[in-house]
């Protein structure tokens, strides 16, 4: 059967899958803030605008100053599959479980790593992540405990129950009569983007369930993990896979791209049943620890470039002020005039005219 991937841009991210068919997907997922690393993400013209209706995503605060989220909301591949920046002027970073048209406290994104993140020969983007580094503290935070392949043999073999947060479309974007793929019409008072994130509940699933992948589709995704039950919509992607392991909260990966899903009326099925050879996959963030460690020395090396320019300049500014009182500084001399003398005391003192200076 004829697959076709979802593809996710900056401004029109979108997500999901399942293989069970669960009618409509991702739509009216509860609010839920437990998760204090879930944060929005927009695309903006200054540090002060807020997101539109037609512009953010999802991240994962990992610290203080660095975040996680999907490669697609920054880049887009030509025809040729070449990969290419889609970068708006700014891209802002809001406070964790904000309301996403609420810029207050918003940190502007200075750098990003990414690794390989490219398109397969049948459309399939794979290894899709990238960490940003933002201005500054968004809130302070420790680093967060991460997946390692070890744990997710482990959460395989269970097939856990993760969460997965993300502020994208809960609304139906298709109208009564319409057919999937839908355009985003905001005067539809049946859609809407969610201002607060939202979660779902999905499973990771072993490859060796979808039996009914061809030998191509397998080696596209082997080093991918996939989920049985994705649910998400456009603007949810970036957002963060977790769950609790051994007392700990730990990150799994982004959300999310999917194949012959509904997502909302943003996907490729034809109806809000998805078809029943969708899938969803992602790429385990144990897989990109390099560029996590990239910009933890990034932050390393600015927070020690600022703090020696700090300390010059107070060095600097002391020695100023030490020549600067040496200048100011009166002294005594005494002068002389025969079997006369006197003191004189002064910034710079002379002596008067007649006297020598003893």
């Amino acid at each position: 059967m004829r697959q076709r991937l979802i593809a996710f841009l900056v401004i029109t991210p979108l997500m999901l899958i399942s293989t069970a068919p669960i009618a409509h997907a991702g739509l009216d997922a509860p609010i839920n803030l437990d998760n204090p690393r879930v944060v929005p993400i927009w695309g903006a013209q200054s540090e002060a605008q807020g997101a539109s209706n037609r512009g953010w995503w999802s991240g994962y605060l990992y610290s203080s100053r660095i975040v996680l989220t999907a490669a697609h909301s920054t880049y887009t591949f030509d025809a040729n599959r070449n990969r290419q920046t889609n970068e708006p002027p700014f891209i802002m970073v809001g406070l964790p479980n904000s309301n996403v048209k609420n810029p207050t406290g918003a940190v502007k994104v200075i750098k990003t790593f990414v690794g390989d993140y490219k398109k397969s020969k049948v459309g399939y983007g794979l290894n899709d992540f990238i960490v940003y580094v933002l201005e500054k503290d968004l809130v302070p935070i420790q680093p967060s405990r991460l997946m390692s392949a070890d744990i997710e043999k482990e959460l395989l073999a269970a097939k856990t129950e993760l969460s997965y947060h993300g502020y994208g479309e809960y609304r139906d974007r298709c109208a009564p009569g319409q057919q999937a793929p839908c355009q985003r019409d905001w005067n539809n008072p049946n859609q809407s983007g969610s201002d607060l994130p939202r979660i779902n509940k999905i499973n990771l699933t072993p490859l060796t369930d979808f039996t009914w992948m061809n030998p191509d589709l397998k080696a596209d995704v082997q080093f991918e993990s996939l989920i049985s039950n994705h649910k998400g919509c456009s603007g949810d992607s970036g957002g963060p896979i977790t769950t609790v392991y051994e007392g700990q909260l730990i990150y799994i990966g982004q959300g999310l791209n999917g194949s012959s899903v509904y997502a909302c009326g943003a996907g490729d099925a034809n109806s809000k049943n998805n078809n029943a050879q969708s899938f969803g996959y992602f790429s385990p963030v144990y897989k990109h620890l390099d560029l996590i460690s990239q910009a933890e020395a990034y932050v390393k090396a600015e927070a020690e470039a600022k703090a020696k320019a700090e300390a010059e300049a107070k060095a600097k500014a002391e020695a100023e002020a030490k020549a600067k009182a040496a200048l100011s500084k009166k002294t005594t001399i005494t002068c002389v005039k025969g079997k006369s003398s006197k003191k004189v005391t002064a910034v710079n003192p002379k002596c008067p005219a007649g006297y020598k200076k003893k």
